[in-house]
């Protein structure tokens, strides 16, 4: 299974599918439907009450488990504490099942919100728990995506944080960093408030090779790059993204020690190689 599961990858970056999920099969099942009758913050009683017992729970279990199980790790904090109470948009590279957890545990399991796929929103307890974790859909309609920009925007100006997977698939334990969607910039620039990069590590360590364990997680904190204020707005949504792109393949390179370079590229370079040679 791992094995399909690595050469599927390596299909998908070769052919440039970096947003194309390796498990063609979308948990679609049981999804709750989405519309102009639902709302995307806690407002109900019983929703403030379910958040109330479950934040705390995921900040203190979570935290347990994510150090134990994955030794997890956060630098980079005072990057964090430059925005103080700002609100912002905050972009992950989507490369584990649990990075939601992770990155709630970085930014702040209170201030931290999250997008993903509609589908991801299951009818009855499931969903309910999802919800009050913080949990925004991502529906296919113009109305689904307006009353998710009304919900972005009432969060940031409370001082929250909205993440975003702008990668879009989840491709488990990838280690470079896939082209972005212009989406979470997008919003960025629409409601003026900084994007703070997130990027998460895979670190071997002797120990954990040794106990054939996973590789250590090390999620770090990247300086928050400010959109700019002139300009139309996808002019400045795309020079957003692509600082941002930079700033995390920058720290690839450091953190991994050699150049970002994809299938791909790997292939053309090879076919000129055979072409001059």
């Amino acid at each position: 299974m791992a094995k399909n599961y690595r050469e599927k990858e390596r299909e998908y970056e070769r052919t440039g599918q970096f947003d194309r999920d390796l498990n063609d099969e979308h948990r679609t099942f049981d999804a709750r439907e989405i519309g102009e009758g639902y709302r995307y913050l806690p407002k109900t009683f019983g929703e403030r009450l379910r958040r109330f017992f479950l934040i705390p729970a995921v900040k203190v279990f979570g935290s347990v488990y994510s150090f134990f199980g994955y030794g997890f790790k956060v630098k980079g904090k005072k990057n964090l504490r430059a925005i103080k109470k700002s609100g912002a948009i905050s972009v992950c590279n989507h490369a584990h099942e649990l990075d939601t957890l992770f990155v709630k545990l970085t930014l702040g399991c209170y201030r931290t919100f999250h997008t993903g796929s509609y589908y991801l929103l299951k009818r009855g307890w499931a969903g309910r728990i999802f919800k009050s974790g913080g949990f925004l859909p991502v529906g296919t309609t113009v109305k689904d995506l307006q009353n998710l920009q009304n919900a972005v925007g009432t969060l940031v100006k409370k001082g929250k944080i909205v993440n975003f997977y702008p990668e879009h698939a989840l491709w488990r334990r990838y280690e470079k960093v896939r082209p972005f969607k212009p989406g979470a910039f997008r919003f960025a620039v629409k409601f003026d408030v900084p994007v703070i990069p997130v990027f998460m590590e895979f670190r071997e360590t002797k120990l954990r090779k040794l106990l054939r364990m996973q590789k250590k997680v090390v999620v770090h904190i990247l300086p928050a790059v400010y959109p700019d204020r002139e300009g139309a707005i996808k002019e400045r949504t795309q020079a957003l993204l692509e600082r941002v792109h930079g700033d995390m393949e920058k720290k690839y390179t450091e953190v991994y020690r050699r150049p970002m370079v994809f299938e791909s590229e790997s292939a053309s370079e090879k076919e000129e190689a055979a072409a001059t040679a």
